[in-house]
């Protein structure tokens, strides 16, 4: 098995004085290792990426990605 993909998509910047004006964001299997890539537009993997060490971690950290949300939801009304 590959890299499977569970979320890829292309989102604003908002880091003032980038060069660019978006960004590409996706989570990834790859061969079991869960990671996080940050990067240019189509090629997130030439950025930053997150190898988390286990799926435990990777779990704590969509738990915190959920509690911010939950927490920011009431702002957006």
């Amino acid at each position: 098995m590959g890299v499977l993909f569970f979320f890829d998509e292309k989102v604003p910047a908002i880091v003032k004085n980038s060069p660019a004006d978006s960004c590409q964001i996706e989570v990834a299997d790859n061969h079991g290792v869960p990671e996080l890539r940050i990067g240019p537009p189509g090629a997130a993997f030439d950025g930053t990426i997150a190898v988390f060490k286990e799926w435990e971690q990777f779990e704590e950290f969509v738990e915190a990605i959920n509690n911010l949300k939950n927490r920011l939801e009431p702002a957006r009304r």
